[in-house]
């Protein structure tokens, strides 16, 4: 898959885009949720993982925006407090968004990962 990692922390980006390389997957790291709509203006993903806590607009912010504009488009909210509800989060339940709880490691984002790529082949 092509990955399109949102995250400000660049420790958290390096070490998430080593996983994302280990389990076969390209990714393009970008640091705030405008570049992220700036850069799927000129550019296809897979999938968008994202942090919830992010400079200007938020992770939850940009999922939105995303299923609005992207309605087919895997979004995966990398959360640092634990397992917290998508339908919560979102205020509804949406196929397309998923939450992956911060710490991770590499099985569960694998896991997420597929889930993701089902999403994305309309499975």
């Amino acid at each position: 898959m092509n990955i399109l990692l949102v995250e400000d922390s660049d420790e958290v980006s390096c070490i998430t885009i080593e996983y994302l390389h280990e389990l076969g997957h390209q990714a393009v790291a970008v640091a705030s949720a405008e570049n992220a709509l700036e850069e799927l203006k000129t550019a296809v993903f897979d999938a968008v993982m994202t942090d919830i806590r992010l400079p200007g607009m938020s992770g939850i912010e940009l999922a939105k925006a995303l299923v609005k504009s992207h309605p087919k488009l895997p979004v995966i909210l990398a959360s640092g407090y634990g397992a917290v509800n998508v339908e919560f989060l979102m205020g509804e339940k949406l196929r397309t968004v998923l939450m992956l709880p911060k710490p991770y490691d590499l099985p569960e984002l694998e896991r997420t990962l597929h889930e993701a790529a089902a999403i994305a082949r309309g499975v």
